[in-house]
């Protein structure tokens, strides 16, 4: 009986191997996908431009990266808009941080040459 048995499942496991079909053959590498996937989260990463606050306004913080001499550096930029027409800007910074600080200072460093804050309420970014 229990060889009985044992013929049955092995006769019904060998008929189910051979009528299941064959499992679909893995789809071709779809190279452009990942190029775009990296290209997109490179770019995120490269241009920047985020709200910040300065001195309670609203300001504008932009970086993108740029090309010299081979190599890639950063330029940055803060603006107010609806404050003051000052710019800061820098470029040609290694760093992204960097360049990001170098602009909020040249920025606040203007503004205190305008006399729209004093050097005092400006030594946190000077």
């Amino acid at each position: 009986m229990v060889r009985g048995c044992l013929a049955t499942v092995v006769v019904v496991v060998v008929v189910g191997v051979c009528l299941n079909p064959t499992p679909a053959q893995a789809g071709s590498f779809d190279f452009s996908s990942l190029l775009s996937s990296v290209a997109n989260t490179a770019i995120k990463r490269l241009f920047v431009e985020r709200e910040i606050d300065l001195f309670d306004h609203y300001c504008v913080l932009s970086r993108s990266p740029h090309i010299y001499s081979w190599e890639l550096k950063f330029e940055a930029t803060v603006t107010c808009p609806g404050w003051t027409p000052e710019k800061g800007r820098v470029r040609g910074y290694s760093s992204p941080t960097s360049a990001e600080r170098e602009a909020t200072k040249d920025f606040v460093q203007k503004i205190v040459r305008r006399g729209l804050v004093t050097r005092e309420e400006a030594s946190e970014w000077l």
